[in-house]
């Protein structure tokens, strides 16, 4: 069985389900935009590369591209709403209670603020290390900036670190920094490009983390 030192989770589609709350912000954005909404399943496209890149998709076809204003009323709504539907996946808090012997850290490319203020309203930020979101360095997933910066200030060498996400871009941040990956398929990512991006193990709930690598 392979010695994992450091477990570092993706958020949003991985440890936390946050899609309701995020397609709601993004429709009220819009709506405040006098934008037409869109539908859950093209939002659910939209996500995974940070707050801009979701409105700048969002706008897409809609005449208008004020990405900076768009941005700027879904933190609004977002920050008021954050929480509504928000919850941990099945087996979330208890995967990383069994290995708080371990390091656990998450890697998101959502603004750390967000992630921070869940975190703490779920009860749930004591049990890791580090949280680093897109905002925490100059560069967010796939770049694998923010893993080595975790892997160093943990102390942690490269065979012993797992990257745990729901996309190919949590995949491909893995293997741009040479760790071991494993893709969650119950989250948000595209399961095709999920299976693509060829992660080391492919899961269907968190808790088989406890038989792959107790």
């Amino acid at each position: 069985m392979q010695k994992i030192s450091l477990f570092v989770y993706d958020f949003d589609g991985t440890l936390v389900d946050t899609f309701a709350d995020i397609a709601n912000s993004v429709n009220l954005a819009l709506a405040e935009m006098n934008i037409q909404s869109l539908s859950r399943e093209t939002i659910r496209r939209n996500i995974g590369s940070g707050v801009v890149n979701l409105m700048s998709r969002s706008l897409e076809g809609s005449g208008c591209d004020d990405v900076e204003m768009a941005v700027s009323f879904f933190q609004k709504h977002y920050n008021n709403h954050l929480l509504d539907q928000t919850k941990l996946y099945p087996n979330g808090r208890e995967v990383v209670e069994h290995f708080s012997k371990k390091k656990n850290a998450i890697l998101s490319n959502k603004p750390i603020s967000f992630v921070e203020k869940i975190l703490t309203e779920l009860n749930f930020l004591s049990l890791f290390d580090s949280v680093l979101g897109g905002d925490s360095l100059s560069e967010r997933k796939p770049n694998p900036m923010g893993l080595q910066l975790l892997m160093t200030n943990l102390n942690c060498p490269v065979k012993e670190v797992l990257m745990i996400g729901d996309s190919a871009i949590d995949i491909e941040t893995g293997k741009n920094a040479g760790v071991i990956t494993c893709g969650v398929t119950y989250g948000l990512g595209d399961p095709v490009s999920l299976h693509n991006s060829k992660p080391d193990y492919l899961i269907d709930n968190l808790s088989n983390l406890k038989s792959l690598f107790d």
